[in-house]
Protein backbone atom coordinates (compact mmCIF):
# COMPACT_ATOMS: atom_id res chain seq x y z
CA UNK A 1 0.00 0.00 0.00
CA UNK A 2 1.53 3.28 -1.12
CA UNK A 3 0.35 6.80 -0.35
CA UNK A 4 1.00 9.38 -3.04
CA UNK A 5 1.18 12.90 -1.64
CA UNK A 6 3.31 15.82 -2.72
CA UNK A 7 3.11 18.95 -0.62
CA UNK A 8 4.57 21.90 -2.50
CA UNK A 9 4.83 25.55 -1.60
CA UNK A 10 2.94 28.18 -3.54
CA UNK A 11 2.90 31.95 -3.73
CA UNK A 12 -0.85 32.19 -4.31
CA UNK A 13 -2.94 33.95 -1.72
CA UNK A 14 -6.44 32.90 -0.84
CA UNK A 15 -9.53 34.89 -1.59
CA UNK A 16 -11.35 32.66 0.90
CA UNK A 17 -9.81 34.70 3.68
CA UNK A 18 -8.21 38.09 3.21
CA UNK A 19 -5.91 37.61 6.20
CA UNK A 20 -4.18 34.45 4.92
CA UNK A 21 -0.59 35.18 3.95
CA UNK A 22 1.33 33.08 1.44
CA UNK A 23 3.36 31.48 4.24
CA UNK A 24 0.26 30.69 6.28
CA UNK A 25 -1.43 29.28 3.22
CA UNK A 26 1.50 26.98 2.50
CA UNK A 27 1.41 25.76 6.07
CA UNK A 28 -2.35 25.20 5.93
CA UNK A 29 -2.10 23.18 2.70
CA UNK A 30 0.57 21.00 4.31
CA UNK A 31 -1.43 20.51 7.52
CA UNK A 32 -4.67 19.73 5.68
CA UNK A 33 -3.01 17.28 3.30
CA UNK A 34 -1.32 15.56 6.22
CA UNK A 35 -4.66 15.45 8.05
CA UNK A 36 -6.12 13.64 5.02
CA UNK A 37 -3.30 11.10 5.12
CA UNK A 38 -3.52 10.63 8.90
CA UNK A 39 -7.28 10.17 9.07
CA UNK A 40 -7.91 8.44 5.76
CA UNK A 41 -9.46 11.02 3.44
CA UNK A 42 -8.02 9.01 0.57
CA UNK A 43 -8.85 7.74 -2.90
CA UNK A 44 -7.07 5.62 -5.46
CA UNK A 45 -4.50 7.72 -7.32
CA UNK A 46 -5.31 8.56 -10.94
CA UNK A 47 -3.54 10.13 -13.88
CA UNK A 48 -4.00 13.90 -13.84
CA UNK A 49 -4.62 14.05 -17.60
CA UNK A 50 -7.96 13.65 -19.37
CA UNK A 51 -7.80 9.84 -19.19
CA UNK A 52 -8.11 9.77 -15.36
CA UNK A 53 -6.67 6.25 -15.46
CA UNK A 54 -5.99 4.58 -12.07
CA UNK A 55 -2.30 4.36 -11.20
CA UNK A 56 -2.63 1.09 -9.29
CA UNK A 57 -4.97 -0.83 -6.99
CA UNK A 58 -3.14 0.15 -3.78
CA UNK A 59 -1.67 3.52 -4.73
CA UNK A 60 -3.58 6.14 -2.76
CA UNK A 61 -3.67 9.91 -2.59
CA UNK A 62 -5.70 12.46 -0.60
CA UNK A 63 -9.16 12.88 -2.07
CA UNK A 64 -9.52 16.29 -3.77
CA UNK A 65 -10.73 18.73 -1.12
CA UNK A 66 -11.48 22.36 -0.39
CA UNK A 67 -8.96 23.98 1.93
CA UNK A 68 -11.69 26.05 3.58
CA UNK A 69 -15.32 25.21 4.39
CA UNK A 70 -17.72 26.71 1.87
CA UNK A 71 -20.28 29.39 2.73
CA UNK A 72 -23.84 28.02 2.71
CA UNK A 73 -27.04 29.67 3.98
CA UNK A 74 -28.11 28.23 7.33
CA UNK A 75 -31.80 28.44 6.41
CA UNK A 76 -31.31 26.49 3.17
CA UNK A 77 -29.22 23.89 5.00
CA UNK A 78 -31.97 23.39 7.57
CA UNK A 79 -34.64 23.12 4.87
CA UNK A 80 -32.59 20.45 3.08
CA UNK A 81 -32.47 18.42 6.29
CA UNK A 82 -36.18 19.01 6.89
CA UNK A 83 -36.97 17.46 3.50
CA UNK A 84 -34.97 14.31 4.27
CA UNK A 85 -37.70 12.23 5.91
CA UNK A 86 -40.44 13.30 3.45
CA UNK A 87 -38.20 12.19 0.58
CA UNK A 88 -37.54 8.88 2.38
CA UNK A 89 -41.29 8.33 2.54
CA UNK A 90 -41.88 9.50 -1.03
CA UNK A 91 -39.42 7.00 -2.50
CA UNK A 92 -41.06 4.11 -0.71
CA UNK A 93 -44.62 5.19 -1.42
CA UNK A 94 -43.93 5.56 -5.16
CA UNK A 95 -42.16 2.20 -5.30
CA UNK A 96 -45.07 0.59 -3.47
CA UNK A 97 -47.36 1.70 -6.32
CA UNK A 98 -45.51 -0.18 -9.02
CA UNK A 99 -48.18 0.26 -11.68
CA UNK A 100 -47.60 4.02 -11.80
CA UNK A 101 -43.83 3.63 -11.67
CA UNK A 102 -43.52 0.93 -14.36
CA UNK A 103 -46.53 1.58 -16.60
CA UNK A 104 -46.66 5.38 -16.55
CA UNK A 105 -43.65 7.24 -15.17
CA UNK A 106 -40.73 5.34 -16.68
CA UNK A 107 -42.18 4.05 -19.98
CA UNK A 108 -40.76 6.73 -22.29
CA UNK A 109 -37.31 6.51 -20.72
CA UNK A 110 -37.30 2.71 -21.02
CA UNK A 111 -38.10 2.99 -24.73
CA UNK A 112 -35.46 5.67 -25.30
CA UNK A 113 -32.82 3.83 -23.27
CA UNK A 114 -33.66 0.15 -23.89
CA UNK A 115 -30.25 -1.32 -23.07
CA UNK A 116 -30.15 0.00 -19.52
CA UNK A 117 -33.34 1.61 -18.19
CA UNK A 118 -35.33 -0.82 -20.33
CA UNK A 119 -33.48 -3.80 -18.85
CA UNK A 120 -34.09 -2.54 -15.33
CA UNK A 121 -37.80 -2.14 -16.05
CA UNK A 122 -37.95 -5.68 -17.47
CA UNK A 123 -36.26 -7.00 -14.33
CA UNK A 124 -38.71 -5.09 -12.13
CA UNK A 125 -41.64 -6.58 -14.02
CA UNK A 126 -40.18 -10.06 -13.57
CA UNK A 127 -39.99 -9.49 -9.81
CA UNK A 128 -43.51 -8.10 -9.80
CA UNK A 129 -44.85 -11.08 -11.77
CA UNK A 130 -43.19 -13.69 -9.57
CA UNK A 131 -43.92 -11.82 -6.36
CA UNK A 132 -41.45 -10.21 -3.99
CA UNK A 133 -39.60 -12.74 -1.87
CA UNK A 134 -38.25 -10.00 0.42
CA UNK A 135 -40.59 -7.20 1.51
CA UNK A 136 -38.02 -5.20 3.45
CA UNK A 137 -35.96 -2.70 1.46
CA UNK A 138 -33.12 -0.47 2.59
CA UNK A 139 -32.63 2.97 1.12
CA UNK A 140 -29.36 4.85 1.48
CA UNK A 141 -30.66 7.94 -0.28
CA UNK A 142 -28.96 11.22 -1.08
CA UNK A 143 -30.88 14.25 -2.23
CA UNK A 144 -28.59 16.75 -3.97
CA UNK A 145 -29.26 20.49 -4.06
CA UNK A 146 -27.74 23.66 -5.44
CA UNK A 147 -28.43 27.27 -4.60
CA UNK A 148 -30.11 29.27 -7.35
CA UNK A 149 -29.77 33.00 -7.87
CA UNK A 150 -29.08 34.71 -11.19
CA UNK A 151 -27.35 37.50 -9.30
CA UNK A 152 -26.98 38.38 -5.64
CA UNK A 153 -25.46 36.91 -2.51
CA UNK A 154 -25.26 33.35 -1.24
CA UNK A 155 -27.50 34.25 1.69
CA UNK A 156 -30.44 35.25 -0.54
CA UNK A 157 -30.34 32.23 -2.90
CA UNK A 158 -33.10 29.63 -3.08
CA UNK A 159 -32.59 25.86 -2.81
CA UNK A 160 -33.27 23.66 -5.87
CA UNK A 161 -32.97 19.90 -6.12
CA UNK A 162 -30.50 18.57 -8.67
CA UNK A 163 -31.45 14.91 -8.26
CA UNK A 164 -32.26 12.21 -5.75
CA UNK A 165 -29.74 9.36 -5.74
CA UNK A 166 -31.13 5.97 -4.78
CA UNK A 167 -28.20 3.70 -5.66
CA UNK A 168 -24.50 3.81 -4.72
CA UNK A 169 -24.79 7.17 -2.94
CA UNK A 170 -21.13 7.66 -2.12
CA UNK A 171 -18.72 9.75 -0.03
CA UNK A 172 -20.70 9.55 3.19
CA UNK A 173 -17.62 8.43 5.11
CA UNK A 174 -15.06 10.74 3.53
CA UNK A 175 -17.43 13.70 3.84
CA UNK A 176 -17.81 13.05 7.56
CA UNK A 177 -14.01 13.19 7.86
CA UNK A 178 -13.77 16.41 5.84
CA UNK A 179 -16.25 18.04 8.23
CA UNK A 180 -14.01 17.00 11.14
CA UNK A 181 -10.90 18.26 9.33
CA UNK A 182 -12.41 21.69 8.71
CA UNK A 183 -13.53 21.92 12.33
CA UNK A 184 -10.05 20.93 13.49
CA UNK A 185 -8.30 23.46 11.23
CA UNK A 186 -10.80 26.32 11.17
CA UNK A 187 -13.33 25.89 13.98
CA UNK A 188 -13.16 28.54 16.67
CA UNK A 189 -14.22 25.87 19.14
CA UNK A 190 -15.38 22.27 19.14
CA UNK A 191 -18.94 23.60 19.48
CA UNK A 192 -18.64 26.07 16.59
CA UNK A 193 -22.24 26.13 15.28
CA UNK A 194 -21.22 27.50 11.88
CA UNK A 195 -19.56 24.12 11.12
CA UNK A 196 -22.37 21.57 11.62
CA UNK A 197 -21.63 18.00 12.75
CA UNK A 198 -21.75 15.31 10.10
CA UNK A 199 -22.40 11.69 11.04
CA UNK A 200 -23.21 10.27 7.63
CA UNK A 201 -20.70 7.46 8.13
CA UNK A 202 -22.27 6.28 11.39
CA UNK A 203 -25.80 6.66 10.03
CA UNK A 204 -25.20 4.63 6.89
CA UNK A 205 -23.50 1.89 8.89
CA UNK A 206 -26.41 1.86 11.33
CA UNK A 207 -28.92 1.41 8.50
CA UNK A 208 -27.02 -1.53 7.01
CA UNK A 209 -26.62 -3.10 10.47
CA UNK A 210 -30.34 -2.77 11.18
CA UNK A 211 -31.16 -4.44 7.86
CA UNK A 212 -28.73 -7.24 8.72
CA UNK A 213 -30.38 -7.74 12.11
CA UNK A 214 -33.83 -7.76 10.51
CA UNK A 215 -32.69 -10.50 8.11
CA UNK A 216 -31.36 -12.58 11.00
CA UNK A 217 -34.79 -12.43 12.65
CA UNK A 218 -36.40 -13.63 9.40
CA UNK A 219 -33.96 -16.53 9.00
CA UNK A 220 -32.86 -17.53 12.54
CA UNK A 221 -31.52 -20.90 11.35
CA UNK A 222 -28.91 -19.24 9.12
CA UNK A 223 -25.79 -18.97 11.25
CA UNK A 224 -23.34 -17.62 8.67
CA UNK A 225 -24.75 -14.38 7.24
CA UNK A 226 -22.85 -11.48 5.67
CA UNK A 227 -23.47 -8.13 4.05
CA UNK A 228 -22.42 -8.07 0.39
CA UNK A 229 -21.06 -4.81 -0.96
CA UNK A 230 -21.35 -4.86 -4.75
CA UNK A 231 -18.32 -3.05 -6.17
CA UNK A 232 -16.78 -2.19 -9.51
CA UNK A 233 -13.59 -3.95 -10.62
CA UNK A 234 -10.64 -1.64 -9.97
CA UNK A 235 -12.65 0.61 -7.63
CA UNK A 236 -10.73 3.81 -6.76
CA UNK A 237 -13.13 4.99 -4.04
CA UNK A 238 -12.47 1.93 -1.89
CA UNK A 239 -11.49 3.85 1.26
CA UNK A 240 -14.94 5.45 1.53
CA UNK A 241 -16.32 1.91 1.20
CA UNK A 242 -13.82 0.23 3.55
CA UNK A 243 -14.70 2.72 6.29
CA UNK A 244 -18.23 1.31 6.30
CA UNK A 245 -16.89 -2.23 6.35
CA UNK A 246 -14.75 -1.49 9.42
CA UNK A 247 -17.52 0.35 11.31
CA UNK A 248 -19.92 -2.54 10.65
CA UNK A 249 -17.42 -5.05 12.01
CA UNK A 250 -16.12 -3.13 15.03
CA UNK A 251 -19.36 -1.51 16.21
CA UNK A 252 -21.99 -4.06 15.20
CA UNK A 253 -20.08 -7.32 14.65
CA UNK A 254 -21.43 -7.48 11.10
CA UNK A 255 -19.18 -9.15 8.49
CA UNK A 256 -18.98 -7.71 4.99
CA UNK A 257 -17.68 -9.25 1.77
CA UNK A 258 -16.98 -7.43 -1.50
CA UNK A 259 -18.17 -8.88 -4.79
CA UNK A 260 -18.60 -7.68 -8.35
CA UNK A 261 -21.78 -8.33 -10.29
CA UNK A 262 -19.89 -10.91 -12.35
CA UNK A 263 -18.86 -12.73 -9.18
CA UNK A 264 -22.46 -12.70 -7.95
CA UNK A 265 -23.50 -14.44 -11.18
CA UNK A 266 -21.62 -17.52 -9.90
CA UNK A 267 -23.76 -17.68 -6.75
CA UNK A 268 -27.03 -19.51 -6.36
CA UNK A 269 -30.04 -19.68 -4.13
CA UNK A 270 -30.51 -22.54 -1.70
CA UNK A 271 -32.50 -25.47 -2.99
CA UNK A 272 -34.89 -25.41 -0.01
CA UNK A 273 -35.38 -21.63 0.38
CA UNK A 274 -34.65 -18.39 -1.47
CA UNK A 275 -31.58 -17.36 0.53
CA UNK A 276 -28.66 -16.29 -1.68
CA UNK A 277 -25.79 -18.71 -1.08
CA UNK A 278 -22.41 -17.03 -1.49
CA UNK A 279 -20.17 -19.95 -0.56
CA UNK A 280 -21.54 -23.52 -0.46
CA UNK A 281 -18.51 -24.79 1.48
CA UNK A 282 -18.98 -22.42 4.42
CA UNK A 283 -22.76 -22.09 4.01
CA UNK A 284 -22.31 -18.28 3.81
CA UNK A 285 -25.47 -16.43 2.73
CA UNK A 286 -26.18 -12.80 1.80
CA UNK A 287 -28.39 -11.08 4.34
CA UNK A 288 -28.04 -7.60 2.83
CA UNK A 289 -26.81 -6.67 -0.65
CA UNK A 290 -25.55 -3.08 -0.69
CA UNK A 291 -24.82 -1.68 -4.15
CA UNK A 292 -21.84 0.61 -4.72
CA UNK A 293 -21.95 -0.43 -8.39
CA UNK A 294 -24.66 -1.25 -10.91
CA UNK A 295 -25.73 2.35 -11.55
CA UNK A 296 -24.24 2.68 -15.04
CA UNK A 297 -24.41 0.56 -18.22
CA UNK A 298 -20.62 0.24 -17.95
CA UNK A 299 -21.21 -2.02 -14.94
CA UNK A 300 -23.02 -4.54 -17.19
CA UNK A 301 -20.53 -5.30 -20.01
CA UNK A 302 -21.80 -8.87 -20.44
CA UNK A 303 -24.85 -10.95 -19.59
CA UNK A 304 -22.99 -12.25 -16.52
CA UNK A 305 -23.54 -8.95 -14.73
CA UNK A 306 -27.24 -8.93 -15.55
CA UNK A 307 -27.47 -12.51 -14.30
CA UNK A 308 -25.85 -11.46 -11.04
CA UNK A 309 -28.29 -8.58 -10.62
CA UNK A 310 -31.21 -10.89 -11.36
CA UNK A 311 -30.09 -13.49 -8.81
CA UNK A 312 -30.01 -10.85 -6.11
CA UNK A 313 -33.43 -9.43 -7.03
CA UNK A 314 -35.08 -12.87 -6.91
CA UNK A 315 -33.42 -13.81 -3.61
CA UNK A 316 -34.37 -13.28 0.03
CA UNK A 317 -31.53 -10.81 0.63
CA UNK A 318 -32.54 -7.30 1.72
CA UNK A 319 -31.48 -5.06 -1.15
CA UNK A 320 -30.03 -1.57 -0.95
CA UNK A 321 -31.59 -0.64 -3.24
CA UNK A 322 -33.95 -3.09 -4.89
CA UNK A 323 -34.71 -2.53 -8.57
CA UNK A 324 -37.79 -0.40 -7.79
CA UNK A 325 -35.87 2.04 -5.59
CA UNK A 326 -33.17 2.09 -8.30
CA UNK A 327 -35.72 3.12 -10.93
CA UNK A 328 -37.09 5.87 -8.71
CA UNK A 329 -33.74 7.61 -9.12
CA UNK A 330 -34.19 7.92 -12.89
CA UNK A 331 -34.34 11.50 -14.14
CA UNK A 332 -37.61 10.69 -15.90
CA UNK A 333 -39.31 9.86 -12.59
CA UNK A 334 -37.98 13.11 -11.14
CA UNK A 335 -39.54 14.98 -14.06
CA UNK A 336 -42.87 13.13 -13.83
CA UNK A 337 -43.22 14.03 -10.15
CA UNK A 338 -43.14 17.74 -11.04
CA UNK A 339 -46.34 17.43 -13.12
CA UNK A 340 -49.41 19.07 -11.54
CA UNK A 341 -51.29 16.75 -9.19
CA UNK A 342 -48.77 13.89 -9.26
CA UNK A 343 -46.79 14.54 -6.08
CA UNK A 344 -49.91 14.87 -3.93
CA UNK A 345 -50.84 11.28 -4.87
CA UNK A 346 -47.81 10.05 -2.95
CA UNK A 347 -46.84 12.63 -0.34
CA UNK A 348 -48.55 14.59 2.41
CA UNK A 349 -45.57 16.96 2.34
CA UNK A 350 -46.03 17.99 -1.29
CA UNK A 351 -45.84 21.74 -0.65
CA UNK A 352 -42.50 21.41 1.14
CA UNK A 353 -40.98 19.12 -1.48
CA UNK A 354 -42.27 21.14 -4.44
CA UNK A 355 -40.50 24.21 -3.07
CA UNK A 356 -37.17 22.71 -4.17
CA UNK A 357 -38.24 21.44 -7.61
CA UNK A 358 -36.43 22.92 -10.59
CA UNK A 359 -38.21 23.23 -13.93
CA UNK A 360 -38.11 19.89 -15.75
CA UNK A 361 -39.43 19.09 -19.22
CA UNK A 362 -40.31 15.81 -20.91
CA UNK A 363 -38.89 14.70 -24.26
CA UNK A 364 -39.91 11.94 -26.63
CA UNK A 365 -43.63 11.99 -25.88
CA UNK A 366 -46.60 13.78 -27.41
CA UNK A 367 -45.38 16.85 -29.31
CA UNK A 368 -42.09 17.81 -27.69
CA UNK A 369 -41.17 20.39 -30.34
CA UNK A 370 -41.98 23.32 -28.06
CA UNK A 371 -39.52 22.04 -25.46
CA UNK A 372 -36.87 21.52 -28.16
CA UNK A 373 -37.36 25.02 -29.57
CA UNK A 374 -37.14 26.53 -26.09
CA UNK A 375 -33.85 24.74 -25.34
CA UNK A 376 -32.35 25.54 -28.76
CA UNK A 377 -33.21 29.21 -28.45
CA UNK A 378 -31.30 29.61 -25.15
CA UNK A 379 -29.15 26.48 -24.67
CA UNK A 380 -27.11 28.16 -21.92
CA UNK A 381 -30.21 28.13 -19.73
CA UNK A 382 -30.79 24.36 -19.88
CA UNK A 383 -29.19 20.95 -19.29
CA UNK A 384 -29.94 17.76 -21.24
CA UNK A 385 -29.91 14.89 -18.75
CA UNK A 386 -29.91 11.13 -19.54
CA UNK A 387 -30.97 8.33 -17.19
CA UNK A 388 -27.46 8.07 -15.76
CA UNK A 389 -25.54 8.51 -12.50
CA UNK A 390 -21.89 9.07 -11.70
CA UNK A 391 -21.02 12.44 -13.27
CA UNK A 392 -19.92 13.37 -16.76
CA UNK A 393 -23.14 12.37 -18.51
CA UNK A 394 -25.06 15.63 -18.93
CA UNK A 395 -25.00 17.69 -22.12
CA UNK A 396 -24.56 21.45 -22.19
CA UNK A 397 -24.46 24.28 -24.73
CA UNK A 398 -23.23 23.07 -28.15
CA UNK A 399 -23.46 19.40 -27.15
CA UNK A 400 -27.07 19.95 -26.10
CA UNK A 401 -27.86 21.65 -29.40
CA UNK A 402 -26.26 18.88 -31.46
CA UNK A 403 -28.10 16.15 -29.56
CA UNK A 404 -31.52 17.77 -29.85
CA UNK A 405 -31.02 18.35 -33.58
CA UNK A 406 -29.86 14.81 -34.37
CA UNK A 407 -31.70 12.43 -32.01
CA UNK A 408 -34.88 10.62 -33.04
CA UNK A 409 -38.01 11.13 -31.00
CA UNK A 410 -37.58 7.72 -29.38
CA UNK A 411 -33.96 8.48 -28.49
CA UNK A 412 -35.03 11.80 -26.94
CA UNK A 413 -37.26 9.81 -24.61
CA UNK A 414 -34.12 8.67 -22.79
CA UNK A 415 -33.46 12.29 -21.74
CA UNK A 416 -35.15 15.17 -19.95
CA UNK A 417 -34.50 18.90 -20.22
CA UNK A 418 -33.77 20.65 -16.95
CA UNK A 419 -33.51 24.29 -16.06
CA UNK A 420 -29.83 25.10 -15.57
CA UNK A 421 -29.39 26.16 -11.98
CA UNK A 422 -27.52 29.45 -11.65
CA UNK A 423 -25.72 29.29 -8.29
CA UNK A 424 -24.12 32.30 -6.63
CA UNK A 425 -20.36 32.02 -6.23
CA UNK A 426 -18.11 32.38 -3.25
CA UNK A 427 -14.32 32.22 -2.97
CA UNK A 428 -12.38 29.01 -2.42
CA UNK A 429 -9.06 27.21 -2.58
CA UNK A 430 -9.18 23.69 -4.01
CA UNK A 431 -6.44 21.13 -3.31
CA UNK A 432 -5.41 18.10 -5.34
CA UNK A 433 -2.44 15.91 -4.44
CA UNK A 434 -0.97 18.41 -2.00
CA UNK A 435 -1.08 21.38 -4.37
CA UNK A 436 -3.49 24.20 -5.05
CA UNK A 437 -5.34 23.10 -8.17
CA UNK A 438 -7.62 26.15 -8.29
CA UNK A 439 -8.02 29.39 -6.38
CA UNK A 440 -10.92 31.72 -7.13
CA UNK A 441 -14.68 31.72 -7.45
CA UNK A 442 -16.42 28.44 -6.66
CA UNK A 443 -19.94 27.05 -6.45
CA UNK A 444 -21.16 24.13 -4.36
CA UNK A 445 -23.66 21.27 -4.25
CA UNK A 446 -25.14 19.95 -1.00
CA UNK A 447 -26.24 16.34 -0.63
CA UNK A 448 -28.28 15.15 2.34
CA UNK A 449 -28.25 11.46 3.31
CA UNK A 450 -31.49 9.79 4.35
CA UNK A 451 -31.71 6.21 5.62
CA UNK A 452 -34.96 4.30 5.19
CA UNK A 453 -35.67 0.69 6.17
CA UNK A 454 -39.27 -0.03 5.29
CA UNK A 455 -41.70 -2.87 4.55
CA UNK A 456 -43.69 -3.18 1.32
CA UNK A 457 -46.25 -5.42 3.05
CA UNK A 458 -47.01 -2.96 5.86
CA UNK A 459 -46.77 0.81 5.58
CA UNK A 460 -46.63 1.05 9.37
CA UNK A 461 -43.57 -1.19 9.67
CA UNK A 462 -40.82 1.42 9.49
CA UNK A 463 -37.63 0.07 11.07
CA UNK A 464 -35.51 3.14 10.37
CA UNK A 465 -36.27 6.60 9.07
CA UNK A 466 -33.48 9.08 9.71
CA UNK A 467 -31.54 11.96 8.18
CA UNK A 468 -27.95 11.18 9.10
CA UNK A 469 -25.52 13.58 7.46
CA UNK A 470 -24.41 15.42 4.36
CA UNK A 471 -21.83 15.93 1.65
CA UNK A 472 -20.75 19.24 0.17
CA UNK A 473 -18.94 19.29 -3.16
CA UNK A 474 -17.24 22.43 -4.38
CA UNK A 475 -16.03 23.19 -7.90
CA UNK A 476 -14.76 26.02 -10.04
CA UNK A 477 -17.41 28.29 -11.54
CA UNK A 478 -15.98 27.22 -14.92
CA UNK A 479 -17.06 23.57 -14.42
CA UNK A 480 -20.55 22.30 -15.24
CA UNK A 481 -20.29 18.68 -14.02
CA UNK A 482 -19.98 17.87 -10.33
CA UNK A 483 -18.75 14.34 -9.51
CA UNK A 484 -15.77 13.92 -7.18
CA UNK A 485 -14.97 10.39 -8.36
CA UNK A 486 -15.32 11.61 -11.95
CA UNK A 487 -12.71 14.29 -11.29
CA UNK A 488 -14.84 17.44 -11.49
CA UNK A 489 -15.49 18.44 -7.86
CA UNK A 490 -13.71 18.69 -4.51
CA UNK A 491 -14.97 17.53 -1.11
CA UNK A 492 -15.85 20.34 1.26
CA UNK A 493 -18.11 21.06 4.21
CA UNK A 494 -20.63 23.84 4.78
CA UNK A 495 -19.92 26.96 6.78
CA UNK A 496 -23.36 28.21 7.75
CA UNK A 497 -23.96 31.90 7.16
Amino acid sequence: LLLLISIKTTMLTSSATTTTTAANLNNLVARASSWCASFGILMGARQLDHTRQPLGDLLLEPAPFSLFPTDFPRTSFEVAYEMGKPFNALVHDVCSQQEWLLEEAIVTAAQGDPDFTGRLVSLAKEVEAKGKIQNLVLGVLRSDYMLHKSDGSVEDASLLQVELNTIASSFGCLSSKVSKMHKALHGESEKDSTLPPNQADEGIAKGIAMAYQAYQKQFPDSKNVAVVMVVQPGETNSIDQRDLEFVLKTKYGVPLVRKTLAELSQCQCRTDNPELLLDPDSDLVAGVVYYRAGYTPDDYPTEKEWKGRGLVEHSAAIKCPDVFYHLFGAKKVQQELTKPGILTRFSTDATLLESCFAKLYALGEDNDQAVIDMALKDPHLFVLKPQREGGGNNLYDNDLVHALRTMTKEERGGYIVMQKIQPPSTSGVLIRRGEIAYEGDVVCELGVFGISLRDYSSSKNILMDEVVGHILRTKSVKTDEGGVAAGYAFLSSPKLV
